[in-house]
């Protein structure tokens, strides 16, 4: 079968990101809200259990305020469902209002990796065009750095739930529980909208349970070490080392998960950060849901297929002025167009996989890095389309794989002890 022209259908290419949270919302939001913010959060937690025993109760809470993005947290992902069955979810239900617009904040989960704040919000106009443009969260006076992610546009005209994901690469130190969030949205008749929110926690912030590993694992050749297994109440994190003699460069640990004993199983983190650190640089960090709240003596690690391609082969050249693909290795099959500031992929597809990020990673001619602006992505029966876009640059730039489907290796297994 001939491969896809390079002029892919534009508005495939230009499709913005659609997450498995919006495509919910969407489908699911009812138009009007018959139980107040109020009522919900009385009965929150009690409600909250009832999703384990019927996700048709859970879909019906799911449209009250202040339980959709929670419980859309809960049924995605098991470590949540953990943490609200163990009480570690934290309600705060403070509300503030300006300029028509209320929001409050209903809860909060936070540990020595990460803080997870959700929130809805509700207004006297049309919500359609209200984007939240960044998001500030204050521990004391002092800024914590990073930033969060979070939807920036909701699709309703209808109040919603939604939440904002602090994630730390070293511990973050609990120096105070006092903190404040600051929410700075636009809409166009309005302008911009600044919602100030303080809370304070008063639970006990989770210690983090580290296992020493270090196991080494040769995979046709490419070793790689896991040296230690951090978990969390939000996630499980693995640490691993490349070895440094490797002749082809690992890019994809794909179909990672953690399994204990009693067949317990957490996978990775499919909506959000799973990937720590830069895998290039030898050292990163892997993420999955979380069994902090799950003891056992023993630790399954499994990895369903390990994807690399040889060192010096794996990048592409692009000239940003000219819109031309300078170099690429022979054994990329993909169709590749430069667009204005970014990179478009046509890549045939391999499995059932909706939608993958390729080329992320760049550098400009000087050396310097290539800022990584943003990504959209969509798919047909054989293709993945996938446009990866970079701060305004018109020179040459090479541009890294992130991924490239070629195992090198597949179903491994690794028992770990837990003591």
């Amino acid at each position: 079968m001939s491969k896809l022209p390079i002029d892919v259908p534009k508005e495939k290419l230009q499709q913005i990101r659609i997450d498995m949270f919006r495509k919910v919302q969407r489908e699911k939001r009812a138009k009007k809200r018959i139980v107040s913010v109020a009522i919900a959060s009385l009965f929150c937690l009690s409600l909250l259990f009832s999703i384990r025993v019927s996700p048709t109760i859970a879909s019906h809470i799911a449209k009250i305020p202040g339980f959709e993005a929670l419980v859309l947290a809960v049924g995605r992902d098991k470590g949540i469902k953990d943490i609200v069955d163990s009480d570690y979810y934290e309600e705060i239900n403070v509300k503030q209002s300006k300029n028509g617009l209320s929001l409050t904040l209903q809860g909060v989960i936070g540990d020595n990796t990460g803080l997870v704040l959700y929130y809805d919000a509700d207004a006297t106009f049309d919500m359609s065009k209200l984007h939240l443009e960044k998001v500030q969260l204050f521990q004391g006076d002092e800024e914590i750095k990073g930033g969060g992610s979070f939807t920036n546009k909701q699709s309703s005209q209808t109040p919603f739930s939604s939440s904002v994901n602090y994630s730390f690469s070293e511990p973050f130190a609990y120096t105070s529980k006092n903190f404040k969030v600051v929410f700075h949205f636009y809409e166009k008749d309005k302008g911009n909208i600044e919602i100030t929110i303080p809370f304070s926690l008063q639970n006990e912030i989770a210690k983090e349970k580290i296992i020493t590993a270090n196991r080494t694992v040769d995979v046709n050749g490419q070793k790689f070490t896991i040296t230690q297994i951090r978990r969390s109440p939000l996630r499980t994190a693995i640490d691993i080392e490349l070895d440094k003699a490797n002749t082809m460069q690992i890019l994809e640990f794909e179909d990672i998960a953690v399994e204990t004993e009693n067949g317990e199983r957490r996978e990775g983190i499919k909506y959000g950060l799973s990937l720590g650190g830069d895998i290039r640089d030898g050292k990163f960090t892997l993420k999955l849901q979380s069994n902090y709240f799950h003891d056992s003596d023993s630790l399954k690690i499994l990895i369903g297929a390990v994807h690399a391609v040889p060192k010096g082969e794996d990048f592409i050249e692009v000239d940003f002025g000219t819109k031309e693909v300078l170099t690429k290795p022979d054994y990329l099959d993909w169709d590749i167009f430069v667009t204005q500031q970014g990179v478009a992929v046509a890549a045939k597809k391999w499995d059932d996989r909706t939608r993958h990020s390729f080329l992320n990673n760049a550098v400009k001619a000087d050396g310097s890095k290539l800022k990584y602006t943003s990504g959209s992505f969509s798919d047909d029966e054989q293709y993945l389309y996938a446009t990866e876009n970079f701060e305004n640059y018109d020179g040459k730039a090479k541009i890294y794989l992130n991924y490239y489907f070629n195992p090198i290796g597949k179903n491994i297994e690794l028992n770990i002890p837990m003591q």
